[in-house]
């Protein structure tokens, strides 16, 4: 009887590991969320995230995250993102779509936190290093109320060949 428990226990334990192991998404380098303030995210307010690229042999493809509460004033929202790294400088302007034309929100979650998570760069080559992507908002606003968290999500892509 002890010998059966102890197999039991060994192969519970076992399993455990190995589909927790599985679920880990080894494509993902980066995905992380900054708060905005209470008061509204000013435009000069860009937030900063850092991440070290290994793994040459890969594209990447950035996304961003985004949560905004349901008492957000527009159907949109500009976003300006400058990326620096080893021998790289870049800076560009995305558009994410927040509703559709009758006021519907687009994104998952209820009316009190609606996420977005929206890809604006793909299939990038970077080269091994650390790099810095700031995200801002570029809103008529200077000071945009109701927009709760922005993030970064960096994917490990396609193989280069």
């Amino acid at each position: 009887m002890n010998r059966y428990l102890s197999f039991y226990l060994f192969s519970v334990v076992g399993f455990s590991l190995l589909f927790s192991r599985c679920s880990v998404d080894e494509r993902v380098v980066l995905n992380q969320f900054e708060k905005v303030d209470v008061g509204g995210w000013h435009w000069n307010q860009g937030k900063k995230f850092s991440f070290t690229i290994t793994d040459t042999t890969h594209y990447y493809d950035f996304s961003c995250g985004l949560r905004i509460t349901g008492s957000y004033s527009y159907s949109n929202i500009w976003l300006m993102y400058k990326l620096e790294g080893p021998r790289l400088a870049q800076k560009n302007q995305f558009e994410v779509v927040l509703s559709d034309n009758t006021g519907k929100w687009l994104g998952s979650g209820q009316s009190n936190l609606i996420s977005y998570d929206q890809p604006f760069a793909k299939g990038l080559t970077l080269k091994a290093g650390t790099y810095t992507l700031e995200l801002a908002q570029n809103m008529r606003d200077e000071r945009l109320k109701a927009v709760s968290d922005v993030g970064l999500k960096v994917i490990k892509a396609a193989k280069i060949y």
